[in-house]
């Protein structure tokens, strides 16, 4: 388990270094990527079908980690998709390893809903015409990858999970703000290592 501090200072010197150094945040920040899913198959060199789509989600990531480390609108288009495909992964994964518990899902719905809207019309008036429609698809996409979080959380329960989803989702808001509300370095200070400590729960995760 040294790898999951180590990815997490990988993190933290990425976010530090973006401003003054950008070539080395990124290469930084994708050694971060890449023992995050080299993480998986150290713990568990034969994973689960849990474990193999959580791989899928996490190679999907690191093709938005590389695409998001670079400026302008192509590239964050291709790691939105990338993003949103992970998440998608992460859904087909927790359903994988256990049954959805429907009370849950039931009551985390309608809060995610609420979440999303709320997401939703903070962004709306800041970004580019072209980017809402894909920015409501992901916020959907995502709000439902905490909810089936949950959902598998309470049917066999690890916190990590849940928490894990929701530590996803605080740092799609922080990146959300750097790029569309209010840049700021605190923005990836706080977001880049909340996003890894996410990933890293998820790669150590049964």
């Amino acid at each position: 388990m040294i790898l999951a501090p180590v990815i997490v200072g990988l993190a933290i010197a990425s976010a530090f270094l973006a401003e003054r150094s950008p070539s080395a945040a990124r290469v930084l920040k994708m050694a971060a990527s890449s023992a995050t899913l080299a993480l998986v198959f150290v713990l568990e060199p034969e994973p689960s079908r849990y474990l193999t789509l959580v791989v899928v989600a996490l190679a999907a990531s690191w093709i938005g980690d590389l695409s998001l480390s670079f400026d302008g609108p192509a590239p964050f288009v291709i790691g939105l998709v990338a993003f949103a495909g992970a998440h998608l992964a992460y859904i087909a994964a927790f359903a994988v390893r256990s049954h959805l518990d429907t009370a849950t899902l039931v009551v985390v719905a309608p809060l995610m809903a609420v979440f999303a809207l709320a997401v939703i019309r903070w962004l709306h008036p800041h970004s580019p015409q072209e980017l809402k429609v894909p920015i409501v698809i992901y916020v959907i996409i995502i709000s439902a990858m905490v909810t089936a979080a949950a959902g598998t959380h309470v049917a066999r329960p690890d916190i990590r999970i849940p928490l894990a989803a929701v530590t996803f989702a605080a740092s799609d808001l922080l990146v959300a703000r750097q790029r569309f509300v209010a840049p700021s370095r605190w923005n990836l200070m706080v977001g880049l290592p909340l996003y890894f400590i996410a990933q890293v729960l998820f790669a150590t995760t049964p």
